[in-house]
Parts: C-alpha cells; sequence; structure tokens
C-alpha cells in the first residue's frame, strides 16, 4: 500500500488530504474479464484499509490524471466509453475526485497566419485567450485526430449526436461531468441505467494543476523539460525560450477560474464549491538558489530552468502589475497595455518624477506611454500590425509629395553595455554586452531592474534594435478619415514594412510620423539561466568591546571601543540594550580591526619599565604589524590591548615586531600597564584576546545610566536587523574605567626617627602630560586613601588631603605587621570613587 499527502493549499480549514494507491496510475483502464477493471477494484481496497488505519476525519481521494478521469475511451473503433472509475468516485471511502490538471489551454503558433491569432487572440500571455481555453478550445469544443490535422489546424468538433451528451467526450469539462448521471456505452451501447456516481455529491481538487517555464508552455502543460530523459519534449510549436512570464499567467488564470461563481458552481448536496481545492506545481522544499545551481548535489538541477517549479519564480514581478503599481506610487492611473514579461525586482532609490521611475522599464522592454481616452497606456513598439495604410489614405499636398523618409546621418552604436542587478548572481551587479552588424561606437546603459542574464541580453537586444529604429522614420500626410482612425502607438502596414505610429498631427494637413517597427527580441532556449550558488553564510564578525583606560587626550570620553572584523568584511552597527528588547545602534565600524591572541603566556611584570629582554608572541589577522622608534612608541604608536583570565584589558605598548610566519608575530621591547599604570597581577596564559588599538577601534555610544549594569551587544551588517545570520553578540558591563583617577606616582618611603614617611606624586587622568607646574586636578579634589596590607588583612586605613603619609612608631607597633606587608595607596574622584592604586613596601 502506498500513502501520499497532498497539502492543498486552497483547502478550507486546512485540512490535508489523503492520496491512495498512486502506483496504479496509469492501469486503471487496463480491463479485465467481463469487462471489469481490476485496478479499481484494488484501489477501492486500499481506500477500505487507509480508511481503517486513519479513521473517518482525514480526507481520501485518488489523483487521476486530467485524461482518465472522466472515463475510458479506447480508440478502437468499438464506440465503447464507460465510466470506469465511477465505482471508486462513489465509493463511500473516497471524499473528493482529484484531478491533475494539466490539458491543452491554447493552440498558439508562431505568427500570426493562425486560427487563434484571425481569432483576436494577442498571444499565449493573453489572459483572455488562457480563460476561453479552460472552458473552451481543444479537449472541449474540438480535437485533432492526427498530427497531420493538428499540424494543419484541422479541427474536428466534439459532438453525440446519437445521445446529446458531448460532455462525456470533453476532458476539460468538469462542471458537466460533475453536474450528470453517468451512462455507461460498453461497445459502444448505452446503458439503461446510471452507474453509482450521483450528481454533484463529491467535490473536485485539482491535486496539481502547473505548466513548464517555457515558450507555449499553455499549449500543453503537462510536458516536461529534461535533458537527461527520453521522455522530455516541449509543448507544440514552442521555441524553446525560457518563460517565466508565461508560466505565472497560465497559474493565474486558472485560479481566477475557480473564483468564479458561474464555473466553479456550489453543491446543493455538500454545501460547498465544485472545485474546493487546488495545488500548483510545484514548490521544491530544496532551497534556492541552492537548487538548481547545485548540480553536484542534485542532478536534476537542468529540468529547472524551463521545468514546472515555482521555487525562485514565485517572487517575480510581472511587468503590468509593476506599472501599475508604479502609477499608484504617484496617484496616476496607467493602463499596462501591451506590456509583457516580468522581472525579478526593480529599484526605485529616490524621490523621483513617474516619466523617470518608468523609463527604464519601457526602454528594457520597448514600451511606450501613449494617451488613450483619459489615461495613460503602454503600446509595445513591437509586434504584429493592426492595422494598414492604403493608397486611399494618403494625399497629396501642395508640393507633391505624399510622404518624406528621413535619417539620421549618425549611425546608431555598434555595441551597448547594459548594467543590471543579476538575479541569479546574488544580486550584484552585472553586465551584459551585445553588437549588431553595422554601427559605430559604444553605448552605456544602466538599468535597476532584476534580470536575468538571458533575460538581459534580450532587453539589451531590444534597446539596440529600438535606436536603429528611432533614426529612420516617415512622414506621411493623410486624408482627414484616415487621420481620426489612427491614434499614436498604432502599429500599420504600409509599402510592404511595419511601422509604427510615433506622432499624430490633425491641423489644417494632417500627418503622421512613422517609425520602423521593432523586430521582437525573445531569448534563446540553449543560454544558461542556471543560478551561480550561493555565497556561503558569512560567518558571524569577532567582536571584542573594551573598558580601557583613558589615553590622556583633554576630552574625558570614558566610552567603551569595539573592535569588530570579519572575512569577508563588509560594514557592521553595534547595537547594544539591557536586552534584546531595547536594542538600538550605538556605533558604526567601517573598517575591520586587528585581531588576535597570544600564542605564548605572558607573565606579570612591572609597569612603566621598557622590558628589554622579554617578549609576547601574538597571531594577528587584519594590518601587518611593524617596529617603531621608542619614541614613537611613548607617544601611543604600537599599542596593543591584551585580556586577562579576569575580564580587564591591559594596555601595552611594543617597539620591535618580527615577523615569524604568516600573522605570527614575536614582540619585543614591551612598556606595560600604558595609560593608567595597571598590568595584570596574574600570568595571562597563551590564547588570551589581543587587539590593535588603532583607528578600526571605535567609541560606542552609552547612557550614564548604564554604567555598572550589564549590556548586550551585537554586531551585525550595516543596516540589516541585529539578529539572524552573520552578527555576533557579546554581554559586559560598562565600569567606566577612564573615569578612574590613575595610580599615584613615584611611591617612595623614608625612614625619619622610628617613624615612616610615604610620599607620592599625585597624577590625572587627562591633561596630565605638562612640563610646567603641576599637573591639572581633574577629579574636582584632592583626596587619597592609604592603607596597611598585610597579605589581605586591612591593617589600617587612612584619608588624606595631600601626598604624603607618616606612618608612626605606635602606629607599626599598634598594627604589628609582618616582614611582608605592605603600603597601598589610592586617588579619588568627586564622582567616580577610587582609583587605581601604588603599592610599595614597608
Amino acid at each position: 500500500m502506498v500513502l501520499h499527502q497532498a497539502s492543498l493549499a486552497a483547502q478550507a480549514g486546512g485540512v490535508d488530504g489523503f492520496v491512495i494507491g498512486s502506483e496504479l496510475r496509469g492501469m486503471t483502464t487496463t480491463r479485465g474479464p467481463g469487462g471489469t477493471y481490476p485496478a479499481v477494484a484494488k484501489l477501492r481496497s486500499l481506500a477500505a484499509e487507509v480508511r481503517g488505519v486513519l479513521g473517518a476525519t482525514p480526507k481520501l481521494g485518488y489523483a487521476a490524471d486530467w485524461s482518465e478521469y472522466f472515463g475510458h475511451q479506447p480508440a478502437d473503433g468499438t464506440g465503447h466509453a464507460v465510466f470506469h472509475l465511477d465505482p471508486l468516485w462513489a465509493d463511500p471511502n473516497i471524499d473528493f475526485i482529484g484531478v491533475d490538471w494539466y490539458p491543452p489551454i491554447t493552440d498558439w503558433r508562431e505568427g500570426e497566419a493562425h486560427l487563434d491569432a484571425a481569432a483576436g487572440f494577442l498571444g499565449p500571455h493573453d489572459p483572455t485567450y488562457l480563460r476561453a481555453g479552460l472552458t473552451g478550445g481543444e479537449g472541449f469544443d474540438w480535437y485533432y485526430p492526427s498530427q497531420a490535422a493538428r499540424d494543419s489546424q484541422v479541427r474536428s468538433p466534439i459532438t453525440d449526436g446519437a445521445h446529446g451528451e458531448a460532455w462525456m467526450f470533453r476532458p476539460k469539462d468538469l462542471k458537466a461531468w460533475w453536474s450528470n448521471a453517468h451512462f455507461d456505452r460498453p461497445g459502444g451501447v448505452r446503458a439503461a441505467t446510471p452507474t453509482a456516481w450521483a450528481p454533484r455529491s463529491k467535490p473536485i481538487r485539482l491535486t496539481e494543476f502547473g505548466c513548464p517555464a517555457v515558450d507555449k508552455g499553455s499549449n500543453s502543460p503537462n510536458l516536461f523539460i529534461d535533458p537527461k530523459s527520453s521522455e522530455s519534449f516541449l509543448p507544440p510549436y514552442s521555441t524553446g525560450e525560457r518563460d517565466d512570464f508565461g508560466q505565472r499567467r497560465c497559474l493565474e488564470a486558472v485560479l481566477a477560474w475557480l473564483d468564479e461563481p458561474s464555473a466553479n458552481p456550489v453543491s446543493p448536496v455538500y454545501g460547498g464549491p465544485m472545485i474546493e481545492a487546488a495545488s500548483a506545481w510545484c514548490w521544491d522544499a530544496r532551497p534556492f538558489p541552492d537548487f538548481p545551481a547545485r548540480a553536484d548535489v542534485w542532478a536534476d538541477g537542468s529540468s529547472w530552468t524551463l521545468g514546472h517549479w515555482l521555487t525562485g519564480r514565485a517572487g517575480i514581478a510581472p511587468l503590468p502589475e509593476l506599472i501599475r503599481a508604479l502609477g499608484a506610487r504617484a496617484g496616476v492611473s496607467i493602463d499596462p497595455g501591451e506590456a509583457g514579461g516580468a522581472v525579478g525586482g526593480y529599484v526605485v532609490d529616490r524621490p523621483m518624477r513617474l516619466r523617470d521611475a518608468l523609463s527604464p522599464l519601457t526602454e528594457a522592454f520597448a514600451l511606450d506611454p501613449v494617451e488613450r481616452g483619459d489615461h495613460v497606456r503602454m503600446m509595445a513598439r513591437s509586434g504584429r500590425v493592426a492595422g494598414a495604410l492604403a493608397e486611399a489614405d494618403l494625399v497629396r499636398p501642395d508640393d507633391g509629395v505624399t510622404e518624406r523618409e528621413t535619417r539620421v546621418l549618425e549611425p546608431a552604436a555598434e555595441t551597448l553595455r547594459l548594467r543590471f542587478l543579476d538575479a541569479g548572481r546574488d544580486y550584484q551587479v552585472g553586465a551584459i554586452v551585445v553588437r549588431r552588424e553595422q554601427g559605430a561606437g559604444t553605448r552605456d546603459a544602466d538599468a535597476p531592474i532584476v534580470l536575468a542574464a538571458p533575460d538581459a541580453e534580450a532587453c539589451a537586444r531590444r534597446m539596440l534594435a529600438a535606436d536603429e529604429a528611432a533614426r529612420r522614420s516617415r512622414i506621411v500626410h493623410l486624408s482627414p478619415s484616415a487621420a481620426l482612425r489612427l491614434e499614436p502607438g498604432d502599429r500599420l502596414a504600409h509599402d510592404g514594412g511595419a511601422w509604427r505610429v510615433s506622432r499624430l498631427d490633425l491641423d489644417e494637413r494632417p500627418r503622421a510620423t512613422l517609425v520602423p517597427v521593432v523586430a521582437g527580441q525573445g531569448v534563446a532556449g540553449g543560454l544558461d539561466w542556471t543560478p551561480a550558488p550561493p555565497r556561503e553564510p558569512a560567518p558571524p564578525p569577532a567582536l571584542r568591546v573594551l573598558d580601557l583606560p583613558s589615553n590622556g587626550a583633554l576630552t574625558d570620553d570614558a566610552r567603551p571601543l569595539v573592535a569588530a572584523a570579519s572575512a569577508p568584511w563588509r560594514p557592521l552597527e553595534i547595537h547594544a540594550g539591557a536586552d534584546l528588547d531595547t536594542l538600538s545602534v550605538r556605533a558604526r565600524v567601517s573598517q575591520p580591526a586587528t585581531l588576535g591572541v597570544t600564542l605564548t603566556d605572558f607573565a606579570p611584570a612591572s609597569p612603566h619599565r621598557l622590558d628589554r629582554a622579554g617578549s609576547l608572541t601574538v597571531r594577528m589577522e587584519g594590518n601587518s604589524l611593524s617596529s617603531a622608534p621608542l619614541g614613537a612608541m611613548l607617544a601611543g604608536r604600537n599599542a596593543l590591548a591584551v585580556m586577562a583570565a579576569d575580564g580587564a584589558w591591559e594596555v601595552i605598548g611594543f617597539r620591535d615586531a618580527a615577523l615569524l610566519s604568516p600573522d605570527v608575530w614575536r614582540l619585543s621591547g614591551l612598556l606595560r600597564g600604558q595609560r593608567d599604570g595597571a598590568a595584570t597581577e596574574t600570568t595571562v596564559l597563551a590564547g588570551a584576546p589581543v587587539v590593535l588599538l588603532d583607528e578600526a577601534v571605535v567609541p560606542m555610544e552609552v547612557a550614564a545610566f548604564e554604567r555598572g549594569a550589564p549590556l548586550t551587544v551585537r554586531a551585525a551588517p550595516a543596516g540589516g536587523p541585529p539578529a539572524g545570520a552573520g552578527t555576533s553578540q557579546a554581554t559586559i558591563v560598562w565600569t567606566g574605567r577612564a573615569l578612574r583617577p590613575l595610580a599615584p606616582a613615584h611611591l617612595r618611603t623614608r625612614a625619619i626617627g622610628g617613624d615612616l614617611r610615604v610620599s607620592w606624586i599625585r597624577r590625572a587622568r587627562a591633561g596630565g602630560d605638562v612640563w610646567a607646574g603641576e599637573v591639572p586636578l581633574v577629579e574636582g579634589l584632592e583626596r587619597y586613601r592609604v592603607r596597611v596590607l598585610d597579605g589581605a588583612a586591612v591593617l589600617r586605613e587612612v584619608e588624606l588631603s595631600e601626598p604624603a603619609f607618616v606612618y608612626t612608631a605606635a602606629m607599626r607597633t599598634a598594627d604589628a605587621p609582618s616582614l611582608a606587608a605592605l603600603i597601598e595607596v589610592a586617588q579619588a574622584d568627586a564622582l567616580h570613587g577610587w582609583g587605581a592604586v601604588s603599592m610599595t613596601g614597608l
């Protein structure tokens, strides 16, 4: 038993339907003894078995082909015609009649010398033509008895003179089949009693309907194109050109048909429409453009180009709807008229006039906006003529010349280079170059249109042909009656050629300016439409947020710094907030930072002393490192931030950089504890983050109330949301370290009698590098805290207002410090508390 679940998009209530027995497709018309159909009996048995497993709730059905659902009518000359599936359709275990709906809808041929063109239909994209073909034409009104009859369009009407039941021979007449009782005709003899089918008793579901994306696909929607299959066929009379627009128009016609109450009536039996659901074929679960681009993964990717797939096509913008939408945005009603085709997207990146917004589209698709009554209508510069200028329509003016032909002496461009947004290359700017046999020079054109490369080539050829046509024109003098009959945009036959009315002058001497009709430019079927495989998702950027001491600038800037890098690089926005709901943009990073890690352990060392013997090995990605003179290093060049295990950053300077291997450097001539004199007191193990402090490291905006509170920080591609692929996140607590007072300098002790005098020099975190006088008192007050420490124990704590402290003999006797005791001094700030400390032994 085979059980298939069909997700039916249009089904009321969203209940899924189950299609049973698809392995019997094509076998149901096989007759057994006594005129029975064993496969149909097996389907009924399967239905009963499935119903027993699933219960009464799920809807069960069988998906018949459009050519078999209505009956079996073998072409054996016996007149045998029976409703062989009626026992299944009437079975109480079957809830719906499933039909894979692929009948021929159109019968279009190239040129104008065929019946449907003579009937006034405009082509395979004409909605009126498609609608007429759904309940008319081949398989409804007539049929072709042979291929020769099809080629010559000799159509045989579908009739039933004996019983007036022609509908039973019309595979496209769903309404009549559903509405009437069915009488079998075994051997051509009509039965006296109907089959078990009760008219209008069960709904129909189009378990599949679709159309290949190929020229004239609606001529035979059931055919598929697969270069690797022996059953690969183009629709009759197709050129093999790809046609996404034709596919869409065909599907739209089917869906609109189902919305017509007269075509899809409501059943008085079950209270629902005749066709209650329809499922378009097909949407592929494989992601586009990975499918069809990754031919190494999926071998059927080559079939997508002209196949039935909606994946990668469902989002296209039909040109008529796009033109109408642009007009609506400007408050103007535009009739798309003869506009045809589709684009993947269109860019309007600034305020502009409607004429300017439409111009790239009208040029690329050879359209002219013309006045028609009280509105604007788009007329094609190519296409078949709709009339002719006879000799009687022309008049001879005073100079005796009925028409004049003019040509522009400057030749049209030989080459046209069209730049566009490439739909198959991740919307990157693409360029296509087309040439013609004659001409001079190159014309460059930009089209803000999303196109596949073959579509862009067709647009470029239309534009090149239009350039040539515009250089040749005729002015013809018309009789008043002929002039009143014509309008700009009309295409006419005249003097053995096809001409378009570009201008009409209605004065005392009526005349029309004619230009040649532009030749139609299709897209060759052999061109490669396959999109490129998508770029691998960019890895999340590396993100570092640094709370560093002040760099000594006069501006009191204590904001945290952000360093970020990614490969490939793209500008980033830094979002931050207390949580994900309060994220806002705080910084923009326009260039990648130079980031790395330590490759060797980094032991503690005294600050402010040049380490001539030690070194640090790091791996850095980004800008190359370089050595610098000692003076340049002291002035701030070659500064690195290294993160200790507790998350605090130490700023170090390096004088010498030696490249050991790609991206690996040994740094020496180190100056520890830069800016605030704080150097890590524990060994920094290999693997610690390192950031080169250069112009790529930017400040991040923060509010005063965010100091000391956890902040969520995210780096995301500029212009995008702070979520999804390509984003990084960090959680930090900004302490405002740059606002903390620096550690006092030159801490000294001197014994005076039995006392110990401790002295130091205060520092300023901003503007402290002065040569004359004392450094400014940027903290707002002068206050110090002195502690006597014996290990972790605080033996004594004193606050002072001057940079000196006397540790008397009496105090030492009372405290009884050990030989390892230390004295710690910190400076205070009026707003930000105690700063970094300096220590010395007793």
